[in-house]
């Protein structure tokens, strides 16, 4: 491995690293783990969505999915509903108070990642964000392979 390439991976793991302890202490003491704030803003934009979807949306197993709705619902803040057809199926809700944590969590993700962006003018931005397409764009030619 090139040590430029060494480089860049060390310290995008070491961003993404301190942005997720970060949100982790934030959500800490709302009893939420790594990946549930995502969890129910997808939820609240889709509200009634499949567990499966939910899965296919987060790139997560349908037991992966199905173990964080559990704690989810356990916090109340979810609630699930079989559907009517084919009662296998089960569509997810936000309770008022996941709903109004979704919110709230959104809010505190957009504010911290202006925070952490301020350091770049729009140029670097731009250029920041095509570059991160372009390696987005290589990976999924990558997983296709």
């Amino acid at each position: 491995m090139r040590a430029e390439v060494k480089e860049l991976v060390e310290t995008l793991s070491e961003v993404f690293k301190a942005i997720h302890q970060r949100s982790y202490h934030k959500m800490e003491n709302k009893n939420l783990y790594p990946g549930q704030p995502k969890l129910l803003t997808l939820i609240r934009v889709k509200e009634g969505i499949t567990q499966k979807d939910l899965a296919k949306l987060t790139f997560v197993t349908p037991a992966t999915i199905t173990g964080m709705l559990n704690k989810l619902e356990a916090n109340k803040y979810v609630y699930r509903v079989p559907d009517e057809i084919d009662k296998r199926i089960m569509h997810v809700y936000l309770t008022p108070e996941g709903r109004q944590f979704s919110e709230a969590g959104e809010l505190y993700i957009v504010s911290m990642m202006e925070q952490i962006f301020d350091c770049f003018d729009d140029e670097e931005l731009l250029t920041f964000l095509t570059l991160s397409k372009k390696l987005k764009s290589n990976l999924r030619n990558i997983d296709k392979q």
